[in-house]
């Protein structure tokens, strides 16, 4: 009887293979890619980019949105048939075990530029700006070390912390935004012509290229749980949409926020224009400054984006190197994204040049060509 009932309990747990402890739901998911690309926006708008700045450029969010909800249907294309595989598997799957393991070879060492440029930019435009006289260095190994270190635990304890700073990051930030929003110039933002039609396309491409980079949450894949509904893929799709939604507005308010208190014209020669908005802005009776709340979202955002990024990158080396345990590869991968963050420019004027020029198109083509490659291949192949 006990051996009856054993089998029956195996059963049960491999027709729900679901209700495994160690898996995320897709909404978790998404919000750890929200705060992937909040991290993100700060690095947008550089020296490099700010050619892109205009007065209607507070809109670019609405035209970046378009393409990516089209990359959202075909990623839940892709996924529809194969929800228990990661992005891992299903490109070996279409793509074969060779010319799959040398697609995932260049995802994983774009992922590793990605997750360097970051790391490098919290070290010298973050910490500089607080710590002059301190090596920005020091601050990025610690950063590196507390995200190895969430790295090496389960995903789930990982995005439960996500979960609890997304709902602090909206409150602060609806409080931030009602506050700053006296200080905007509405001659700033206004006319809006036929003429700002092209400097917004162009404002939208960096938007376009971060937002693409939701491609890359696929490869956590086989640790993110779907309810077992008829209807499943359209939930997906529903999660995907509404949270890419939430992204966007963020952006569009933080957008307007910059040009609106600066101007078009200002805000393109800023590092940190979203700094220098919080710490120029001062509340009596409230905040005597908003530039501290805004270095604590900074550094918590930073560190859920590099945890992100880590977990996607484990996941490919796991697969590339058949790694079981990544507790035993995480320090390794870790110093190797250390030394790639000091490798990529002498100065934040080559990095923001690396990441505007060569980082920005890469992730076009990956994030978001690739997966109607992907698609097609696996249609014609009858995979997909």
């Amino acid at each position: 009887m006990d051996n009856i009932k054993n089998i029956g309990a195996e059963q049960i747990s491999e027709s729900t293979p679901l209700a495994s402890p160690k898996k995320i739901s897709v909404r978790q998911v998404m919000i750890l890619f929200f705060f992937a690309s909040v991290s993100g926006i700060t690095r947008v708008v550089t020296a490099e980019s700010g050619k892109f700045i205009g007065r209607a450029s507070w809109l670019a969010p609405v035209i970046a949105l378009l393409p990516v909800l089209l990359l959202i249907y075909v990623l839940n294309k892709i996924i529809k048939r194969h929800k228990e595989k990661s992005l891992c598997e299903i490109i070996e799957l279409a793509f074969g075990k060779i010319f799959g393991k040398i697609i995932l070879f260049i995802f994983l060492s774009h992922t590793l530029f990605l997750a360097a440029v970051f790391l490098r930019n919290f070290g010298e435009k973050f910490i500089s700006s607080i710590f002059p006289n301190v090596a920005p260095s020091f601050f990025s190994i610690i950063l590196l070390l507390f995200a190895i270190v969430a790295a090496r635990r389960n995903i789930e304890a990982f995005a439960r912390f996500a979960e609890i700073a997304f709902m602090f990051t909206l409150v602060g930030f609806a409080l931030m935004f009602l506050l700053a929003v006296f200080h905007v110039d509405i001659t700033n933002l206004y006319p809006v012509t036929h003429y700002d039609m092209l400097p917004v396309a162009r404002a939208s491409f960096p938007l376009a290229s971060l937002w693409s980079l939701i491609t890359f949450s696929l490869f956590l894949g086989g640790v993110t749980k779907y309810k077992t509904t008829h209807s499943t893929n359209d939930k997906t799709m529903q999660t995907m949409t509404k949270y890419m939604l939430i992204i966007a507005i963020f952006n569009l308010l933080a957008s307007f926020l910059v040009i609106g208190v600066f101007n078009a014209d200002t805000a393109a020669d800023m590092s940190m224009p979203y700094f220098m908005i919080f710490k120029s802005i001062r509340t009596a009776g409230i905040l005597q400054s908003f530039e501290t709340f805004f270095i604590i979202l900074w550094a918590f955002t930073d560190f859920i984006m590099l945890g992100y990024y880590l977990f996607i990158i484990s996941r490919i080396f796991k697969t590339l190197a058949t790694a079981e345990k990544p507790k035993l590869y995480m320090f390794t991968l870790g110093f190797i994204l250390l030394i790639l963050s000091w490798l990529i420019g002498a100065n934040n004027f080559e990095v923001d040049y690396f990441y505007s020029n060569i980082l920005n198109w890469g992730s076009l083509i990956l994030g978001f060509a690739f997966p109607f490659i992907l698609l097609a291949v696996g249609k014609l192949r009858k995979i997909l």
